[in-house]
C-alpha cells in the first residue's frame, strides 16, 4: 500500500529525528547555565495548601461566587454537549 503523503511523512520524520537530537544538548546547555544560589531566592511556584486569608467577600479566591462560576461553566457546557449528541442521534435514525 503506498502512502497519500509521502513530503508528510518526511517532514514529521525530519522534526521527530531534530528532536531528539537537538534536546539533549540544549538540556546540557541549560544545566551548565542555572544557579544554584538563584533557585534558592526563587521561591516555590506553587503555594502551599494553607496560604493565604480566607475568603471575605464573594470575589475572593475560593468565594462562593468562583465555585457559582464554576458551576455555571460546567452546566453551560454540559448544555451544549447534550445538544450536540442529541442532534447526532436524530440524524442519525
Amino acid at each position: 500500500m503506498r502512502s497519500r503523503h509521502p513530503l508528510g511523512w518526511g517532514i514529521a520524520l525530519t522534526m521527530i529525528t531534530l528532536t531528539f537530537l537537538i534536546e539533549p544538548a540544549l538540556a546540557a546547555v541549560a544545566a551548565e547555565s542555572t544557579d544554584p544560589d538563584y533557585l534558592d531566592d526563587a521561591g516555590r511556584i506553587i503555594g502551599s495548601p494553607a496560604a493565604g486569608p480566607d475568603p471575605e467577600y464573594p470575589g475572593d479566591r475560593g468565594g462562593y461566587a468562583q465555585f457559582l462560576t464554576l458551576a455555571v461553566m460546567i452546566g453551560g457546557l454540559s448544555f451544549i454537549a447534550w445538544r450536540i449528541t442529541r442532534q447526532i442521534s436524530r440524524t442519525t435514525n
